[in-house]
């Protein structure tokens, strides 16, 4: 019995059974404002691009959810279920704010950068606690697009400091700081990251007066 959990954007997510074991299936939706032929190239598009680097940081030791089925045509992919929390719903949980987790996950989108993988979407959201061994897993490479760019970077990261800051302002200084020690691990041109989010954040304010 297959069971809708997610309503998203552009895609629905559901639990689904696949070859008797439990998956997700990810669909994405036709879009009526869009002629046939330019909705299918899209979401056919989209779709080899996301398995593509679902798989490709994979390889680099980026833990993502396995592939087990994609249909480019019809918009579709089949991948492992990674039964667990959302990094959303437990980071204030003392033992994760405390703990190698948000590490990880810094960790993860430095080894990203370091190949020039911009994920597009680094929500609080899009990252898995998973629940037999604590991995972190990323899932949701809907956005994700190759650049060299300090700047697409850096809007990755300020991304994920807002998301923090907006929602966990409480916590906001420890999860970051936690968050960047992992990121710099990994990669080594963090530092003239940090450097362009503060710009981002300049301009931002610039454009607010």
């Amino acid at each position: 019995m297959e069971r809708l959990i997610k309503v998203g954007a552009e895609a629905n997510i559901f639990i689904s059974k696949w070859h008797g074991i439990e998956v997700i299936r990810k669909v994405r939706r036709s879009k009526p404002y869009w002629r046939e032929e330019l909705d299918l190239k899209i979401r056919k598009i989209r779709t080899i691009r996301e398995t593509y680097y679902i798989n490709l940081v994979k390889k680099f030791g980026v833990l993502t959810p396995v592939i087990y089925f994609s249909d480019p045509f019809k918009g579709e992919i089949v991948m492992e279920y990674i039964k667990g929390d959302r990094l959303k719903d437990v980071i204030e949980n003392d033992n994760i704010r405390e703990g190698k987790i948000l590490y990880e996950v810094g960790r993860e989108l430095g080894i990203m950068h370091s190949h020039n993988i911009i994920h597009g979407d680094p929500t609080t959201s899009n990252f898995i606690i998973k629940n037999n061994d604590g991995m972190v897993y990323i899932i949701d490479f809907g956005l994700t697009f190759y650049s060299q760019r300090v700047e697409d970077k850096a809007v990755d990261i300020h991304l994920f400091k807002q998301v923090i800051k907006s929602a966990h302002p409480k916590y906001f200084e420890q999860i970051f700081e936690k968050v960047i020690s992992g990121y710099s691990r990994t990669y080594n041109m963090s530092t003239k990251i940090l450097e362009n989010v503060k710009e981002i954040e300049r301009r931002g304010r610039y454009a607010t007066l």
